[in-house]
């Protein structure tokens, strides 16, 4: 692919990654190197410690670090639409995922993946690209952790649901639990941050759907 081909895929994609893999000569008939998955709302991704490319096709996808030992986990990324996820790739790590609604992911080996992308004169740069995408992820969701319950909630929020012109529609599955679980607080702080928006008229229940009002301050 020459310079002008890819200066063209820049212009239309946002992620250089999804084109390239829809053109590589990647035989996706083959499930060692290519899987499709569906999971439902809270269903976590079934997957092996080998190194995989996962893309979030639909969804939300929750990011846990395992401590097997202490039984104990700890959430580091929420990943979306057309995200990519290096897996056990750079370095063995005790990752889980779980899904926060319906999620459609394609699974890759990423050993056929960057072998077949490394034929590319740009590879250094897509890759470091990549990197840099990784590493805003993890910053924003530890960013968010640094404020407080109120605006984790209506971070979350705004993350997980669909954007109208009157505000931030609500999915059903967006419940306490999950809150918690997104925010890293407990139901109980879940619950009361949503009742304290709720009694200050920044979420409405409107034809039995609760919405986040849209406001610039937020």
């Amino acid at each position: 692919m020459d310079f002008l081909a890819v200066h063209n895929l820049l212009l239309r994609e946002p992620n250089l990654l999804l084109p390239l893999l829809e053109l590589s000569n990647m035989r996706k008939e083959d499930s060692d190197s290519y899987q499709v998955k569906a999971l439902r709302s809270h269903e976590n991704l079934d997957i092996s410690d080998k190194g995989k490319l996962i893309h979030v096709v639909k969804g939300h996808l929750l990011q846990q670090v395992n401590n097997l030992s202490k039984k104990k986990q700890t959430i580091n990324a929420i990943w979306m639409e057309n995200d990519f996820i290096f897996h056990n790739v750079f370095q063995s790590t005790y990752y889980a995922y779980t899904a926060l609604d319906y999620v459609e992911l394609e699974i890759y080996d990423a050993n056929v993946v960057l072998q077949e992308l490394s034929k590319q004169p740009f590879f250094p740069d897509l890759l470091i690209d990549i990197l840099k995408r990784q590493e805003s992820q993890f910053y924003q969701y530890s960013h968010m952790l640094t404020k407080d319950a109120q605006e984790r909630v209506i971070d979350i929020v705004k993350l997980l649901s669909t954007k109208e012109e009157d505000g931030y529609h609500m999915p059903k599955t967006l419940n306490y639990l999950l809150l918690s679980k997104c925010c890293q607080i407990s139901p109980h702080t879940a619950k009361k941050a949503m009742q304290e928006l709720e009694l200050a008229n920044k979420i409405i229940c409107k034809e039995g759907e609760k919405i986040l009002i849209y406001n610039a301050d937020y």
